[in-house]
């Protein structure tokens, strides 16, 4: 086994350092695995503090035009029904 040297090609590995060299593939994994973990949230809190407000004003808008209509319509019909009653 060599010490100091960096071997990555496995022919040129003794059997140790070929199971060290196996067993550090799972952890890159992890390593990316984790990475991933962090930046991926961080890149999404950016892009969702961009699209959120709009997509609340758009939200905000809709729910005012609906609740607005629904005014407009039940005066109508409470006009009517009066309407009616003097008539």
């Amino acid at each position: 086994m060599a010490i100091g040297r960096y071997r990555d090609v496995p022919a040129e590995m003794d059997e140790i350092e070929r199971e060290v060299a196996a067993a550090q593939y799972p952890e890159g994994g992890l390593v990316v695995g984790l990475g991933i973990g962090i930046v991926l949230p961080l890149a999404l809190a950016e892009i969702l503090l961009l699209f959120a407000p709009l997509a609340g004003g758009m939200l905000g808008f809709a729910l005012g035009r609906r609740l607005r209509d629904y005014k407009i319509r039940r005066r109508l019909a409470k006009r009517r029904l009066e309407h009616e009653r003097h008539h």
